[in-house]
């Protein structure tokens, strides 16, 4: 395994680190799924713990996988050992009045921090986000101020915030409080890369990239007609022309892989950016955690390869206008 600066916070991270929130299993919200369908928790476990044993030490999850089963799961798997690992937790996301909302204020934001620490079994989260919020709250919120006061009462060791788009990463930057950006980026999913990653860079902001398989797309496990169980958030989230339209695009990458598997090649193209610090695939079993470590054992990708998946992208309409929350 490599490690990679965290940005400003200075921590040593895995460039392959564990992304958490499938072992949550199913969770709802307003009777909408927004989990992986059912994980067996032997398994989960031993993902985490064989993730651990091939070098990962960072960890990313958030309050909501699976109503907390996810930080509950790696407080079993690492409680003795978090000494020598990290974890990334996030927090924002609610249900009120049969409605879901966000909620930035002080109170909620403490009373989730708390929850969380108990759920892990940690004294402190090594890095605090929040959840994928609004432009305007990253702007005028007080979140800063809240962080801090965390920082300070030794609940939390850094913060930073999760993004959607483009505008909302600026809107970070521009604010400049924190420490690191959860953003998409893969190779289907450029639109980080012209405004964002080199300015994150510049300010020394780590970067972890999430969803960089795609929801298993770049992992070249789907047909277009692939559809997912109904306790699985991929049956809205990749719904038919989604998938009509990513996977036949994903099938025009592989040939670059060459001999190597498709899915470790996709990591390896997330890692060839020097912004990134590290990439968070999800594991469910031991053996998809060590097929995503062995993307770290592989060479870098060529710069050849690198700006072939740069042309492809920009000379498709349809994937430089994709804006999704995912």
């Amino acid at each position: 395994m490599n490690y990679r600066r965290l940005g400003k916070t200075g921590l040593k991270v895995s460039e392959v680190g564990f992304g958490s929130w499938a072992i949550g299993g199913p969770s709802e919200a307003v009777g909408t799924p927004w989990g992986w369908g059912e994980v067996s928790e032997r398994d989960a476990i031993a993902a985490v713990q064989r993730a651990r044993e091939l070098g990962v030490n960072f960890f990313d999850t958030a309050d909501v996988y699976g109503n907390g089963h996810s930080e509950e799961l790696l407080g079993k798997a690492l409680g003795p050992g978090w000494n020598s690992v990290y974890v990334a937790s996030k927090t924002g996301n609610v249900v009120r009045g049969g409605q879901e909302a966000k909620d930035w204020s002080r109170e909620h934001i403490t009373r989730s921090c708390e929850a969380s620490l108990r759920r892990l079994r940690k004294d402190v989260i090594d890095l605090y986000q929040l959840h994928n919020p609004a432009v305007e709250d990253i702007r005028k919120g007080d979140w800063p101020e809240t962080m801090e006061r965390l920082r300070e009462q030794g609940k939390i060791r850094w913060y930073g915030v999760s993004v959607f788009l483009p505008e909302e990463a600026i809107a970070v930057l521009e604010r400049g409080a924190g420490h690191a950006i959860q953003l998409a980026y893969n190779a289907l999913r450029l639109e980080m890369e012209e405004a964002v990653l080199p300015r994150a860079r510049e300010q020394d902001f780590g970067v972890i990239a999430r969803v960089p398989l795609y929801y298993g797309i770049l992992a070249g496990k789907f047909l277009p007609t692939t559809r997912f169980g109904a306790d699985d958030h991929r049956s809205h989230t990749l719904p038919p022309e989604t998938m009509g339209a990513l996977v036949p695009r994903a099938d025009r990458l592989k040939p670059l892989a060459g001999a190597s598997s498709f899915a470790q090649w996709a990591l390896r193209f997330v890692l060839a950016h020097p912004a990134i610090a590290t990439v968070i695939p999800g594991a469910r079993n031991p053996r998809q955690a060590e097929q995503n470590c062995k993307a770290a054992e592989a060479p870098p990708l060529s710069g050849e390869q690198v700006e072939a998946v740069r042309k492809f992208w920009r000379s498709d309409p349809y994937l430089c206008g994709l804006r999704t929350e995912l």
